[in-house]
This record gives C-alpha cells, structure tokens and sequence, in this order.
C-alpha cells in the first residue's frame, strides 16, 4: 500500500512544477511591461524601477522563478494594484466562498446524478429508464447563465422562495463575522444558531442547484453506463440465484464494484467545479475564487491571476490524485496489481 501511494504522489511533482512555471510565466506573458502590469498604468518612472529591483526583475528568468517559489513556500503571491491588498489576504477570504459552493453543489449533483444513473440501469430501455436520460441531456445542454437568470426569475423573483444573490442577509445579521471562512459551518459551530443556518442555506440552495446542474447529468450517466455493464457480471448472477434481495444486489454487489468510474467523474467534475464556478458566482454576486479571477481579468491584475492560477490547478491535480488513490481501498485488485 505504501508503494502505490509513494508512487502516485512522486507522479504528481512533475505536474505541480509544471503548474507553478505556468502561472510564473503568465506575469511575462502578458501583453506590456510586467512592472506596468503590476503597478498599473499611472505607476512613474521611478516606481516601476524600484518594483523591478526589489522583485529581481531585472533577473534572468530561472533566478526569478527561484524567487517566485521562495515567495509561494511562504504563501506570499504580492499585492493587488486594484485594491492594493495582499493577494493571499484577499484568497483567504474567497477561496472557502468558492469551496463551499462547489461542495454544495457536487453533493447534489453525485446524490441525484447516482440515483437516477441507478434508476436508469435497473430498468434498462423502459419508460424510468428514458426520463432519467432526457434529464441528464437536458442538464448538459442548457446553459449555466440562462438557467441561472431563470432561477432567479422564479425561486426569488416570482416565488420569493430563495434569495437572489450573495451569502448572508447581512441586514438581518450586523453583526456577523466569519470566524472559518466557510459560512455553514460558522452558524453551526461557531454562533450555533438554526436562524443563521437557514439564511445562510438560503443563500447558497440557488447557486449551488444550478451549478450542479452539468455535472449531475454527466455523473447520471456514467452511473448508467457502470451499472449496466456490472449488472451482467456473473457475481451479480449469483447473488440473485442465492436469493439476495433485488436492493442488496443493486446497491452491494453492483453499485460497489461500479463506483470506480463514478467516483472518477465525481472527482473530475468537483475539480472543475473549483475553477469553473465564473459564471455562476458572478450571476448570484457570490464572493468567489471564479468572480475574483473575472475582476482580476478585466483590469489585468497579474498577482490575482497568478496565485489563482496555481491555486486552481492544484487544487484539480491533488483532487485527482485523492481520487487516484481512493481506488485501492475500493478496489484491492489495483493494490495487488501494483505490488506485482
């Protein structure tokens, strides 16, 4: 076991060097001067040449990288010129934003996309079996913004069931300060107050069921797809013939042994999940990692778009590597593979 761990994280520096020279080249990619970038277009003569000395600019490019990673070691990524405040400052306090809707999101979508892929293989080619695929397709092919414009329309403007933007109804709680980042878990374990849960439940229900929308379906039928070809094997045939219940044979000898491509999807997708939330957090104003990348994009703020960039493809590549070794406790078969 410790071999096929040892060796999917020495497979995983490679990838995280590669993620880091990326987002430190991206500075130098940039259309214009890189200390005009950082400092903005009103930055003088004399401020520009300081910044190039005091971030070794003026540096061959391998010794600026070395200082660059010195920097990230310390979880140092500079200041912003749009606000002027430290960028890690600044992640700090979106990054838990962008998780907890990601989270949200991802166990609607794997609890429904799993149940209905589930439903669909049972039934195969039957009437259950056709409406859990025409939802999978209708969740792949509409788009996030205009579903997300039309969850606005009903659930808070038409409805009034839900908020429509933001995290908290800060009016209803002046007072409230964000102990962990992560609003949920400051109104259970911080404040422990049920009001300030289900405001705070409220707020996040509508960004986190529409953007669970693509993922649910692609999980629903890669589900499907699992299901229907364990179903046939012959261990599953034996189950029954012994005279397991139809729900044992399902869920513990069929969903089991199908969960490696699932969980596979599911870790794809929550991965995307993390980077890819821009639109809707921009739609329902929430305070992400995907909305401060699209402020950072429109004034060209490099710091931001650095740290961002090697935050989120990170964070993809250790998803996939939990995920990568998630298998040998499902499945044994790879550990004694690996071992051999």
């Amino acid at each position: 076991m410790l071999t096929y761990i040892l060796r999917r994280v020495m497979a995983t520096v490679p990838m995280l060097l590669a993620i880091s020279l990326a987002s430190f080249l991206l500075l130098h990619m940039l259309p214009g001067d890189p200390t005009t970038i950082l400092l903005g277009q009103r930055a003088t003569a004399e401020n520009k040449r300081e910044l190039r000395s005091r971030l070794g600019l003026d540096k061959p490019l391998p010794e600026q990288y070395l200082l660059y990673m010195s920097d990230v070691s310390r979880g140092e990524f500079g200041e912003s010129h749009r606000t002027n405040q430290l960028v890690a400052k600044e992640l700090r306090q979106r990054v838990p934003a962008t998780i907890e809707l990601a989270v949200a999101a991802m166990l609607i979508a794997t609890l429904v996309g799993v149940s209905l892929g589930v439903l669909a293989a049972v039934k195969p080619r039957s009437l259950v079996d056709f409406a859990c695929l025409s939802m999978a397709l209708v969740g792949v092919s509409l788009p996030v913004f205009w579903l997300g414009f039309l969850a606005q329309k009903l659930f808070a403007g038409e409805w009034k069931l839900l908020p429509f933007s933001g995290r908290l109804d800060f009016g209803s709680w002046p007072t409230f300060s964000s102990e962990t980042g992560f609003y949920v878990l400051d109104a259970l374990l911080v404040y422990r107050n049920t009001e300030l849960l289900l405001n705070v439940l409220a707020h996040l229900a509508l960004p986190a069921l529409v953007l669970s929308t693509v993922p649910m379906a692609l999980i629903a039928r890669i589900t499907r797809a699992s299901m229907l070809e364990t179903l046939r094997q012959d261990y599953v045939r034996t189950a029954r013939a012994k005279g397991a219940s139809p729900a044992a044979v399902v869920l513990s000898h069929a969903l089991r042994n199908a969960l490696i491509p699932i969980l596979t999807a599911v870790a794809t997708q929550f991965g995307y999940l993390l980077g890819g939330a821009v639109l809707t957090e921009t739609i329902f104003g929430w305070p992400g990692l995907g909305r401060y990348v699209i402020e950072a994009i429109d004034v060209l703020d490099a710091r931001p778009l650095q740290a961002s960039v090697l935050l989120i493809a990170s964070a993809f590549v250790i998803v996939n590597l939990l995920t990568d070794l998630s298998y040998a406790f499902i499945d044994p078969r790879l550990r004694k593979k690996e071992a051999a």
